[in-house]
């Protein structure tokens, strides 16, 4: 069979350009400095050294400014209740029509498989067999990104291997790996150096999480 092929999408982060000395701040920043991949989006004492005082976390204000873009599947103020692992996918809208989009697309790729010199109803549950292996699931874990974000809690999700061990092909060999991301919005507290002064203020970045995974070849 042949699965879907892997698709990378990285962050477009369009700032209109001009004299605005955040636009210096961003590519003077390491985060910045290569295409944004899942979960390497990361807080070093050189791109964050100022950490925010209590009153700049007040939760009116940072929700204003976040907007629509607050998502409380992916994000979280307080660190959440639920443990890593399994999750229902169908609370999220995005991962519930990637995973729906997989399947149907791993379904047209088994009925083109030449199973005539079997039963019908031989071949039917092959495919369905088929269909199922090759299906990758989705596990997820909520993540303390720190102080320098907002919402600190975030959810990853990535490729299901709770099994470590089980090929999604038959014969045997591919494995599951990120096929699609999408991007959600978060604020990071960036400082610039105005004169002999600090100015700091929380500003909205992309994070990229993972949407869907296929089988792949290692």
């Amino acid at each position: 069979m042949h699965f879907l092929s892997c698709i990378c999408i990285f962050a477009d982060d369009k700032i209109q350009h001009g004299d605005s000395p955040f636009l210096h701040l961003r590519a003077s920043l390491p985060s910045y400095s290569q295409p944004l991949r899942p979960y390497t989006f990361v807080t070093t004492a050189e791109d964050f050294p100022y950490v925010p005082k209590p009153r700049h976390y007040r939760s009116s204000r940072l929700l204003r400014i976040l907007g629509s873009s607050f998502d409380p599947f992916w994000m979280s103020i307080d660190q959440p209740s639920e443990g890593s692992g399994d999750f229902n996918l169908s609370a999220s809208a995005v991962l519930s029509k990637a995973r729906e989009n997989q399947r149907q697309g791993l379904a047209r790729e088994a009925a083109d498989v030449d199973l005539s010199s079997l039963p019908p109803d031989v071949a039917s549950s092959l495919r369905t067999w088929l269909v199922r292996s090759a299906t990758c699931g989705l596990r997820s874990q909520w993540v303390d990104l720190g102080p320098a974000f907002w919402p600190r809690w975030l959810r990853q999700t990535d490729c299901d291997k709770s099994d470590g061990v089980r090929s999604c092909s038959f014969p045997s060999g591919m494995v599951c790996v990120r096929a699609q991301t999408t991007h959600i919005r978060i604020l990071a507290w960036h400082c610039l150096k105005v004169r002999d002064d600090e100015k700091c203020l929380w500003r909205p970045v992309p994070y990229p999480v993972v949407t869907a995974c296929t089988c792949k070849c290692k």
